[in-house]
């Protein structure tokens, strides 16, 4: 039984030039029939949940829903579904796109974890990502949200833009580390097929720092955020002591998870899956009481097996030896130990008491490794 859930809310006011998630532009009406088909989908996965420790509302932006909507998503959720007393709900939130209305729903409905997408402090650099935001506006929607009672706040950034200098970066993390979030995510740009960034780049029409500029950036992050207290427990990720993102910890350990909403994937009873992605077909499907669901595959075997080791190899920990045991039935060097054995000599990969894992330089090759597992 699983005991988190996803729930996708794909509307933005805008579509950054640099976003491949599955998003639409915000229409009324059209959320508003959406979120009825939503309820539809969590009627439907219910039975297969057990009391709920983790959700996570991402999108999107499901913080451009009114307060009226965000009221009537609340409690969808909480007539389907058990959650325990401690459990983390987070919602990604927009700059520009809370006020005190919304943010006393979601308190009054248990949300205890926000995320704000800031990508950026200086107005020039959000303008060419295709942000709606300022720097200042942020900063106004960060204050609103500690003045109303959240303690717990991410904040996403994205290093290695267009024309980004070392300097830049270092401004936007500094400022940001003087807000004292309990909770820093800080990622490389990927250039992803159908965005208007990936034309651009292909065109020889949009000018990224280079790699070594980006390692860099990379190494900064990792000593400034440590050495200010967060601990750097995945890749990406940066966390005040026991402030690590409960929901996202359940991916990287290859639990079950139900997906809800247009394009939102699952795993459930060993079945990864994903949904529709277009709106219209996924309020249509739900409109017939069929689960959405437009892919779908039993991992089993060695896929499982590798997906979990690729999963917990994001994790500063790594995968302990004993959880894999554990739920294999085997010694992890059984399957993967021509592979590990490849790594650990190039210097990517280590072996502790407890745990493979990636040495601080397998940080910065850690896809070389990945894809091999893949």
């Amino acid at each position: 039984m699983a005991t988190s859930v996803y729930i996708h809310i794909p509307f933005c006011a805008t579509k950054c030039y640099y976003c491949a998630f599955n998003t639409y532009t915000f229409h009324k009406e059209q959320a508003k029939a959406y979120l009825h088909a939503l309820c539809t989908e969590m009627e439907l996965y219910a039975p297969e949940t057990a009391p709920l420790k983790t959700i996570f509302i991402g999108g999107g932006t499901p913080s451009i829903l009114s307060a009226n909507a965000l009221t009537q998503l609340f409690t969808d959720v909480h007539q389907h579904f058990q959650i325990t007393p401690d459990a983390e709900i987070t919602v990604e939130c927009n700059p520009g796109t809370v006020d005190t209305e919304k943010l006393r729903v979601m308190q009054d409905n248990g949300v205890n974890r926000l995320s704000f997408g800031l990508q950026a402090m200086q107005d020039e650099t959000l303008k060419r990502l295709g942000r709606i935001h300022t720097g200042a506006e942020f900063l106004e929607s960060y204050r609103l949200a500690r003045e109303n009672g959240f303690e717990n706040i991410n904040i996403d950034l994205i290093f290695a833009l267009p024309d980004q200098t070392m300097a830049a970066w270092h401004y936007t993390l500094d400022e940001v580390i003087s807000l004292e979030p309990t909770h820093i995510s800080a990622y490389n740009l990927v250039m992803e097929e159908s965005t208007p960034f990936y034309e651009w780049w292909q065109a020889d029409e949009l000018y990224l720092p280079s790699e070594d500029t980006e390692a860099d950036m990379f190494q900064y992050t990792i000593e400034t955020l440590t050495a200010h207290g967060y601990k750097h427990y995945e890749i990406c990720n940066f966390a005040k002591p026991n402030r690590e993102a409960r929901h996202n910890l359940v991916y990287w350990n290859n639990q079950p998870c139900i997906g809800l909403g247009a394009g939102a994937w699952g795993y459930v009873n060993g079945v990864r899956y994903s949904n529709v992605r277009g709106i219209a077909p996924y309020i249509k499907q739900l409109s017939h009481l069929n689960k959405p669901i437009a892919d779908a595959e039993c991992l089993t075997g060695h896929a499982e097996k590798a997906e979990t080791l690729m999963l917990a190899l994001r994790k500063q920990e790594g995968i302990s030896l004993d959880v894999y045991q554990n739920r294999f039935g085997e010694d992890i060097e059984v399957a993967f130990g021509s592979i590990l054995k490849k790594w650990a000599d190039f210097g990517l990969l280590e072996r502790t008491a407890t745990h493979f894992r990636l040495t601080p330089r397998g940080l910065f090759l850690a896809n070389e490794v990945f894809v091999e597992l893949m």
